[in-house]
């Protein structure tokens, strides 16, 4: 059975990097507009340097298989991100309800204005985003991933997010958030 596990991680490998051959960062905020749920984590990285020093695309496989027993013990693997045509969003997670506004940012990227209750001012997330056919990659620098994290926990007291918080903190120059399907 082992020989199934590691022919299915190593398709799942060749899926990620086909994926990434096609998948544009050219992303417009009107092709946000919608419904998009969870389908797994996502990792990047920040230079072609931080992939070699970590190991390459294997790293990045380990990284977001570690990830995602997190977010399925957080109940992000349930998460749904609504984005309408004013830039609004609301993305909606077991443990927590975030809102705020998307703004254009500079390289691609945008900028998530996150509240939580309503009235939280959790700060400013840029974001880099990429989008191949109907899947959306949403990811963030580690640390500033963790400075959200901390936000929460301390709203939450959720001692998940501190094993989150301690595994990114071992990640520079790698990127960390979400794949979603519409």
């Amino acid at each position: 059975s082992s020989s199934s596990s590691s022919s299915s991680s190593s398709s799942s490998t060749l899926g990620n990097i086909l994926g990434n051959i096609f998948a544009s960062d050219k992303v417009e905020l009107s092709q946000l507009v919608g419904t998009w749920k969870y389908s797994g984590p996502a990792v990047g990285f920040q230079s072609d340097d931080v992939l070699k020093k970590i190991g390459g695309s294997a790293a990045s496989a380990a990284i977001e298989k570690e990830l995602e027993t997190y977010y399925n013990k957080l109940g992000l693997n349930n998460l749904i991100l609504t984005i309408d045509e004013n830039a609004n969003f609301t993305l909606k997670a077991k443990l927590i309800t975030f809102k705020g506004v998307i703004e254009k940012g500079d390289n691609g990227m945008f900028i998530f204005n996150i509240k939580a209750f309503g009235s939280v001012n959790l700060g400013r997330l840029e974001v880099y985003t990429t989008l191949s056919g109907k899947t959306l990659s949403l990811t963030c620098d580690a640390e500033k991933f963790v400075a959200l994290a901390k936000k929460i926990m301390s709203i939450t007291n959720n001692s998940t997010l501190q094993s989150v918080i301690s595994l990114l903190e071992s990640y520079d120059g790698v990127t960390v958030g979400f794949k979603l399907r519409k």
